[in-house]
């Protein structure tokens, strides 16, 4: 029995000092979204995205299944990748509390020309994808997304990052 409770409390403490190490990693600030069948944008705050390849230009997401989102994105098959650029903080808190309302209002959108689906305003860059895989890994799903359509905002870059448990603007 005792070396139960030891490999919990070794696993717990793992789990506390994982999340310590990434939560000094700064990250770039994402509104993952996605359309319903009447093309409302429903969206979610993340920051675990990356690029993948550029031959063909794609990306990668990684979501908890759980997460409504998730669910949507494998049914509809087509999301957006929206960076948020400083001083979008309330639409990432917004969109980051679970059981919250996560439809984007339409003050926050434009729909660009000839785009399958709107983007954010407050983004400094936004991609499209079609989902091409959805791996299953853990609690979470890996979406593999092949880029369809590229936005990115007028002038410099100025993220929004989150460091240690809280939005952050980039020092320049």
């Amino acid at each position: 029995m005792m070396g139960d409770q030891a490999t919990a409390d070794v696993r717990v403490d793992l789990k506390q000092h994982f999340q310590d190490a990434f939560g000094r990693v700064a990250a770039t600030v994402g509104i993952i979204g996605v359309c319903d069948e009447h093309g409302n944008v429903h969206g979610m705050t993340a920051t675990a995205i990356s690029s993948l390849s550029n031959d063909p230009p794609s990306l990668i997401v990684l979501l908890n299944r759980e997460n409504q989102t998730f669910h949507m994105i494998c049914e509809r098959k087509r999301f957006s990748v929206s960076f948020l650029s400083a001083g979008s903080e309330e639409l990432a808190y917004k969109l980051s509390r679970p059981g919250q309302n996560k439809l984007v209002d339409a003050a926050y959108l434009d729909r660009p020309i000839g785009w399958p689906m709107p983007a954010l305003r407050s983004a400094t860059a936004t991609l499209v994808c079609d989902l091409d895989d959805c791996i299953p890994q853990f609690t979470h799903g890996i979406l593999v997304g092949r880029i369809t359509h590229v936005r990115t905002s007028e002038g410099p870059a100025n993220p929004l990052l989150y460091l240690q448990r809280r939005f952050q603007h980039c020092a320049t």
